[in-house]
């Protein structure tokens, strides 16, 4: 069974690292996963901050027609978009991918929840955004 709690860790943080080398596309895809991963661990607060990021980068998108992401989970066109991107990257690629940066995918932060941690990083990352 997936742990949507450590996919939502490494996507936040392949959208922080991909924010940094100004990878704005690239960044918004994994936000968009972040923030389903989020919404399916629990975190809505982090799905929510992701939300709101990818609808300041894109007014069009399509999370901006949903009041949150737990309501865009119900609406099947967007749950094609879910599909497709999950495609680009599942789980075990973002893995992959940070543990070849050197990352721990696991994001574990001691005596900080791990939603709470991402939610930080998210803010002091992305606060600014283009």
């Amino acid at each position: 069974m997936r742990d949507h709690e450590l996919a939502m860790c490494a996507y936040v943080q392949l959208a922080v690292l991909s924010h940094e080398k100004q990878q704005f596309l690239v960044r918004d895809r994994f936000l968009l996963l972040a923030s389903i991963e989020a919404c399916r661990a629990g975190w809505l607060a982090v799905a929510e901050y992701c939300r709101t990021r990818l609808v300041e980068s894109n007014k069009a998108h399509q999370l901006a027609k949903h009041s949150s992401v737990a309501d865009a989970l119900r609406d099947d066109d967007f749950q094609r978009l879910v599909a497709r991107w999950e495609r680009y990257c599942s789980y075990e690629q973002a893995e992959h991918l940070l543990l070849q940066l050197g990352r721990e995918p696991a994001g574990d932060q001691p005596d900080v929840p791990r939603g709470e941690w991402m939610l930080q990083l998210l803010q002091q990352n992305l606060s600014w955004f283009p």
